[in-house]
């Protein structure tokens, strides 16, 4: 099991060794996705953030507008109490036990609730929850006693901020019913005073900090408190965030829906009222914190990504140097030191390779042989040093010869060489052989002991179909054997076969040298 294993993991190093750059490609995309992961996380959480936000200030809204909605209830009752009162001919415009539960009330309200009075069909101030010295006020010009007057069948009507007649110009917003007459003729209207100062206590014991700002908005858009004030101010006409309503349809954009989707702010209407709670979030606050929360993943994210970028660039480095080393030593494995040629065990490989092929497409397979004449005699007249130069210089030659990428020069061993021809049948073979033999004579390389009185060669061939033959080691022996028959003949010359199953036919061809 364990060589199995290492057997696995040196077949997968060598796949990736032949594609290491795939693993600097799928690195830098996996670094990339999570770069696009990472950013589309924080775009989607500050969508989740900002919507958080939406709703908290939904949630304040509904907080604010239904605190806001049980006190007007209240004050809505009392209304009706002293319009009941003051249509009853038989008792006061506005009995003492009437005053008595709207002080009651006003204690409850902290203060909120400013005044009450009567108002008669002449618009002057007849009762007063607390009696002043001096001419009845009148308020026939204030927009709750016109509407009134208008609208018989009108409810509760909360008017428009008004400076205090009263309360020395305070500025105030009145709640009111209207009083009828025995023959449902206009006789008056009851009218609950609010200071707006008290109306604004309601939204500052909101815990506002992570708001931008709450409003209380009358619905003809009249601002009725505001914490903190930014942009209009009680008494002014609302300004809502991204220019909401500009059509002049304010009720259409506070009410539901549109008031509960809009994507700057949220409002709510006050139950019982026409009043609305608009609250709208800080979105500078939020995006300061999503600033701050983005450039730490989004930092965190750029160093990972790097990290694995350059982890898997260096690692396609590492891999290209290994397989480099590898491939050297590998050439190095099957080169001839002294030469440079391919040494016999890569010859060998060659030859059981081409065979393969031969077998396949049943086409020719020749092997040329090559031997330097005499030597073993060169080596003693001129030295070691000297053969070994002149080794190299025909090794140089006969590869030089080579054009095709299938053909093989190598080392066969000592003064020997072969020359692999595949799809080569024995008359080119010969051809080939012939002009070997006359290039290694060309180089005019001085050799006293040969009968030229120069360096020549004698060259084996044989050739062979796959099919024809047992193996190429029968085609190997036979081109050495063809050698050694060239050698004996005088040397300088070529001598080749070719091969079958059912005999080896030599026809040996002895061409006298070149001079």
């Amino acid at each position: 099991m364990r060589k199995w294993a290492e057997k696995r993991l040196r077949s997968l190093l060598d796949k990736f060794d032949n594609r290491a750059s795939m693993i600097g490609i799928v690195g830098t995309a996996i670094a990339l996705a999570i770069l696009i992961g990472v950013a589309l996380l924080l775009q989607a959480d500050r969508q989740i953030r900002y919507t958080h936000a939406l709703e908290r200030a939904q949630s304040v809204a509904s907080v604010v507008a239904a605190s806001l909605g049980a006190n007007i209830a209240v004050y809505d009752t009392l209304l009706m109490q002293m319009v009941r009162e003051a249509e009853n001919p038989a008792t006061a415009i506005f009995p003492e036990d009437v005053r008595a539960r709207v002080r009651f009330g006003q204690a409850l309200s902290r203060g909120f609730l400013d005044d009450a009075y009567v108002v008669d069909k002449a618009g002057r101030i007849v009762a007063l929850l607390d009696a002043m010295p001096g001419a009845p006020v009148n308020v026939a010009d204030r927009d709750y006693f016109r509407t009134h007057e208008a609208n018989p069948s009108l409810g509760l009507y909360i008017s428009q901020p008004y400076a205090s007649r009263t309360h020395g110009g305070m500025l105030s917003v009145a709640l009111t019913r209207r009083i009828a007459a025995p023959d449902h003729s206009f006789a008056g209207v009851a009218v609950l005073a609010l200071r707006l100062e008290h109306l604004s206590t309601l939204v500052n014991d909101v815990d506002s900090a992570d708001l931008r700002t709450i409003d209380i908005v009358e619905e003809k858009g009249t601002v009725m408190a505001c914490d903190p004030c930014i942009g209009s101010r009680p008494g002014q006409l609302v300004s809502l965030p991204g220019g909401a309503a500009s059509d002049g349809n304010l009720t259409a954009a506070l009410s539901f829906p549109e008031g509960a989707r809009a994507t700057s702010y949220r409002s709510v209407r006050v139950p019982g009222a026409s009043m609305f709670v608009v609250v709208t979030p800080s979105t500078q606050a939020l995006a300061r914190e999503w600033r701050l929360h983005a450039a730490l993943f989004g930092t965190m994210a750029a160093v990972c990504a790097a990290t694995l970028m350059a982890g898997s660039w260096l690692l396609v480095a590492a891999m290209r140097a290994r397989a480099g080393a590898a491939a050297r030593l590998l050439r190095l494995s099957a080169t001839d030191g002294l030469t440079g040629l391919a040494n016999r065990s890569a010859l060998d490989d060659k030859l059981a390779s081409e065979w393969r092929r031969a077998k396949r497409s049943n086409r020719p397979l020749s092997i040329l042989l090559t031997d330097i004449d005499h030597f073993r005699h060169f080596n003693d007249e001129y030295g070691h040093a000297t053969g070994d130069d002149v080794l190299r210089a025909v090794a140089k030659n006969i590869g030089g010869q080579v054009r095709r990428d299938r053909d093989m020069v190598a080392r066969y061993g000592g003064e020997a060489f072969a020359v692999v021809l595949p799809d080569t049948d024995a008359q080119a073979a010969a051809a080939r052989a012939e002009q070997v033999r006359r290039n290694i004579e060309r180089l005019h390389i001085d050799h006293a002991g040969s009968a030229a009185g120069l360096v020549t060669v004698s060259v084996g061939v044989a050739t062979g179909v796959a099919s024809e033959c047992d193996s190429v080691l029968d085609l190997l022996k036979a081109a050495d054997a063809q050698r050694f028959v060239a050698k004996q003949d005088g040397g300088n010359r070529i001598s080749a076969i070719v091969l079958s199953t059912a005999h080896l036919s030599a026809a040996s061809d002895a061409s006298d040298a070149a001079s």
